[in-house]
């Protein structure tokens, strides 16, 4: 038959009669009949739905387009929840959604709409593509995403600098109220913030109670009335004159040195006949106490005025500048008692007889003595001298403004500064007065000794400030360097004045340093740039006097990032109060500079890191209390940590 002629009805007989041949051969093959039969009747119709349907479908399709994130630049923090960060674009509703590479750590991508939510646990940053596929096409776009270290920040409710409760979480530094640590014992008290189990000493006289330790929440000093160490038990903890290192007192009745036993007589020492009753020619000559058999030590007790100072010696001898505090003097000569007691089976015996000692008479002042009176100083941080005086120990000077004081500063040499006093009290085209105190051999003299006063006359303005760092006349290969310059006390911020030979360059800036990458319009490699420091003052600047030269070479670029990162470096505990420690967890390949400032811009110390060995270092043992700028460069990283010393 030819089936380019044959109807459907033709098709429908042939086919049943093939049908027929195969119930022949199977009776049970009806079913398979009834579908045939359908298929034949059905098929023109299904195909026809067909097409229209896919043709409908092609007619509507549309690729995805305008693909966007609610953030597509996205600045993280490890351990804080994100906001989920929404997939949106145009067209056709996609099948399927991917990302590559995969996502930072704790971070998740959901494959059915594109969002990405969770919380980031790992440090990273870097581009991530996103694509989305729909039976037209697909399309992809590209995202920025940057995971920082966070810091756990607790409340500090008080101002202690020590905080308690749960942390927060930041990577943008130090929220105001909060600390760095979580061991604040009393939250609502600012002068505590630490515990301790100590012992309990209620005469406060140095020996326990003999009970057991307690726990005690406290702040910067061990408080009245508790021990942290323990030297021996007291027999009486209620009268501090009564301790095993007490002198025994004859005749009270009392067991005052704890040996058990009361007015025990024992054998009693004094000066020798060439110590007692004599004038000394110097502080340091040698007293002898006549010596006692087996004895253990020897106290000597001198009775200055109404001041009693005391010195235990393993030897029969000692001199006045032994004592602390010391003996007090004056113009003339000073009568001093001195009775001695002898340490016997390791408790302290009565005292013996007193002798008369008498020190020699010392200078009572000193005054300026360069510049001289009335002197305009050059710059505000000009040394000011005074007289020296032989035994002196440290020079109190006295600065006022008319009646007005402006502080003190003592000194353990004959000079000082002005901005000794802090930036902060100083005016400039200011007259001062200037007196000055002796501390001889350890002990102030009384304010009626200061010295003759002496006018001193601040300059009309700040001094000028320089280039510190890098040196002048040097080269660089870094777009990035940072240039620091010398601070000036009063100054209200600083202009940076650059010029190439062909165009001039400013930055205004109340900072110390900035950085060439600053220089507007970009610095230009291959070229030397000579630099100014004009300093602001009372709102208009003051030029600066020295040129400094830096080159910029021809292959300067942007350096590539250290595999250490300055985010890596910790600074603790802050406050602190003996020093603090600089941790480094990361390798060190490319150095880290590291330079301390007090608020008066003046360096206190630099060092280098630059291997491995160095990752624990301890800075500030010897600074006065006081707050600090520590700034840390590597590269093309700055870093600025604020440093307070109680």
């Amino acid at each position: 038959m030819n089936s380019s002629v044959m109807t459907n009805i033709d098709k429908l007989i042939y086919l049943f009669d093939i049908c027929n041949k195969f119930n022949d051969q199977n009776r049970k093959n009806n079913h398979f009949q009834r579908l045939i039969i359908f298929l034949i009747l059905g098929l023109p119709f299904l195909v026809k739905a067909q097409v229209s349907q896919n043709l409908a479908v092609n007619l509507a399709c549309v690729v995805p387009s305008s693909m966007s994130y609610t953030v597509n630049s996205a600045f993280y923090c490890t351990g804080l929840p994100i906001a989920p960060n929404i997939l949106t674009y145009n067209g056709t509703a996609a099948t399927s959604y991917n990302i590559n590479p995969d996502l930072p750590d704790g971070l998740n991508f959901d494959i059915s709409n594109g969002t990405i939510s969770g919380t980031p646990t790992a440090s990273v940053s870097g581009n991530y593509t996103v694509t989305i596929i729909n039976p037209c096409g697909f399309t992809a776009k590209t995202i920025y995403i940057s995971v920082s270290t966070g810091t756990n920040y607790y409340a500090d409710s008080d101002g202690d600098g020590y905080g308690t409760g749960v942390a927060s979480v930041s990577c943008t530094g130090q929220p105001a109220g909060t600390s760095t640590n979580d061991t604040d014992c009393a939250p609502s008290d600012s002068t505590k913030w630490r515990t301790a189990l100590l012992f309990t000493d209620a005469d406060s006289d140095g020996y326990d109670n003999g009970m057991p330790r307690v726990n005690v929440c406290y702040g910067a000093s061990i408080p009245s009335g508790y021990l942290i160490s323990y030297i021996g038990a007291d027999c009486d903890d209620t009268n501090p004159k009564i301790n095993p290192n007490a002198v025994e007192i004859m005749g009270n009745g009392k067991d005052d040195n704890c040996d058990g036993q009361i007015d025990e007589v024992m054998s009693t020492t004094k000066l020798s006949s060439g110590s007692c009753g004599v004038t000394l020619a110097n502080l340091s000559n040698t007293l002898f106490a006549n010596q006692i058999a087996g004895a253990q030590g020897y106290r000597f007790e001198v009775t200055n005025n109404n001041r009693v100072s005391t010195y235990d010696a393993t030897s029969n001898q000692f001199n006045l500048l032994n004592l602390s505090p010391g003996v007090s003097y004056s113009s003339t000569n000073t009568h001093n008692t001195v009775r001695v007691a002898a340490k016997l089976g390791g408790y302290w015996r009565a005292y013996g007889q007193t002798c008369s000692v008498t020190t020699p008479p010392v200078p009572n002042s000193t005054s300026i003595s360069n510049p001289a009176c009335g002197t305009v100083l050059t710059n505000i941080w000009n040394t000011i001298f005074c007289y020296n005086i032989p035994g002196a120990t440290a020079y109190r000077f006295r600065v006022k403004q008319g009646s007005t004081l402006v502080g003190t500063f003592d000194s353990p040499v004959n000079n000082f500064n002005l901005v000794n006093l802090g930036a902060a009290s100083l005016s400039f085209g200011v007259t001062y007065t200037i007196d000055v105190l002796l501390q001889m051999y350890g002990t102030w003299l009384p304010d009626s000794d200061y010295g003759t006063p002496c006018n001193i006359i601040t300059p009309p303005t700040p001094g000028v400030s320089r280039v510190t760092s890098p040196s002048c006349g040097s080269s660089t290969n870094n777009l990035w360097t940072s240039i620091f310059i010398l601070p000036v006390v009063g100054a209200q911020g600083y202009k940076f004045v650059l010029n190439n030979g062909v165009q001039s360059r400013e930055i205004i800036s109340t900072s110390t340093q900035f950085s060439i990458h600053d220089i507007p319009g970009g610095p230009m490699p291959g070229t030397n740039y000579t630099i100014r420091i004009d300093v602001l003052y009372n709102n208009s600047y003051v030029p600066g006097r020295e040129i400094c030269t830096l080159n910029i070479l021809p292959t300067a670029t942007r350096l590539t990032r250290a595999d250490s990162d300055l985010s890596d470096v910790k600074l603790f505990p802050n406050p602190f109060e003996d020093h603090f420690e600089l941790q480094i967890t990361e390798e060190v390949l490319d150095p880290i500079y590291i330079y301390v400032y007090d608020m008066l811009g003046r360096e206190m110390q630099n060092l280098t890191v630059s291997n491995n060995n160095d990752h624990n270092i301890h800075i500030g043992q010897n600074y006065p209390s006081g707050v600090y700028q520590v700034v840390m460069k590597q590269s093309d990283q700055v870093k600025t940590i604020r440093m307070i010393k109680r």
